[in-house]
């Protein structure tokens, strides 16, 4: 196995405590907001390092399903960390879209992350529009004046 997550032993994982499956906690990796709350057998591990694309067991379809097959909602793994007994892990992701299937950004109701994840938001937005079209965007048009007029503005703004 070639693995896109490197120094990850998947061997070293419990899934016998857990019927074959473990609890894989997703977090943004930039936010640090919890997303969801899912499940992964051995095969969805293994295909997660493989892919560096979140893949996880669907207890109700009883199988394996690949975070945005459908949606085109992906979640892009940075790291998985195990726990301390190696019965669950913790998946680090960059998001493309939204985590949840009601098309919120997270399982847990909160569209905006909390605390420092403001601003990593802003960031995510200002990083986008500022490749955007000038004609079209605002923020593309101020950073084509240099920061001395980018620093005016925030000043203003402030």
């Amino acid at each position: 196995m070639t693995a896109v997550i490197a120094d990850f032993d998947i061997e070293t994982i419990d899934f016998a405590k857990g019927n074959g499956l473990i609890p894989a906690v997703v977090q943004d990796a930039d936010t640090l907001q919890v997303l969801t709350l899912a499940y992964m057998d051995k095969a969805a591990l293994a295909e997660t390092l493989d892919s560096g694309q979140a893949t996880f067991f669907s207890r109700s379809r009883g199988g394996r399903w690949r975070k945005g097959e459908t949606s085109g909602d992906f979640l892009n793994v940075v790291s998985v960390t195990p726990d301390c007994d190696c019965d669950a892990v913790v998946v680090k992701v960059r998001p493309v879209g939204n985590a949840c299937h009601l098309n919120r950004v997270s399982c847990f109701g909160d569209e905006v992350a909390p605390g420092v994840g403001q601003l990593v938001k802003l960031e995510r937005t200002i990083a986008i529009r500022a490749v955007a079209d000038p004609q079209e965007s605002w923020t593309a048009r101020l950073m084509q004046k240099g920061v001395k007029r980018i620093a005016q503005k925030v000043g203003e703004e402030g």
